[in-house]
């Protein structure tokens, strides 16, 4: 988990989202560790309804900040590829369902 966490935060941290105009494009570097964590069966989003379903021992050893970071890039994932500049997302518990947080350009970010 430590190794994961560690990959995690090196994405998130170290290879900003480029802007371009309004619309945030995420890094390749972004993309490879969403498609990592989905494959692992960590992480299931639904861009359609701009939810992300995440394993919650992943999400518990997450520090705040990085929760933020995590969630604002599930936010632009969704986004993108509903092909809208509308940047939000729910996070759940992908076994309860339980609602972990939210992440809105416009709100910003709130834990539960």
């Amino acid at each position: 988990m430590k190794r994961l966490l560690g990959a995690i935060i090196f994405s998130l941290f170290l290879t900003s989202p480029v802007f371009s105009g309004d619309r945030i494009e995420l890094t390749d570097g972004q993309l490879n560790l969403l498609s990592k964590l989905q494959n692992q069966g960590l992480l299931s989003v639904e861009p359609n309804l701009n939810k992300a379903f995440i394993d919650p021992g992943l999400w518990r050893s997450m520090k705040y900040s990085l929760k933020e970071d995590f969630a604002a890039t599930l936010a632009i994932y969704c986004g993108n590829k509903k092909g809208t500049q509308l940047y939000w997302v729910d996070v759940y518990d992908q076994y309860s369902g339980k609602k972990l947080g939210k992440y809105s350009r416009s709100w910003g970010f709130k834990v539960y």
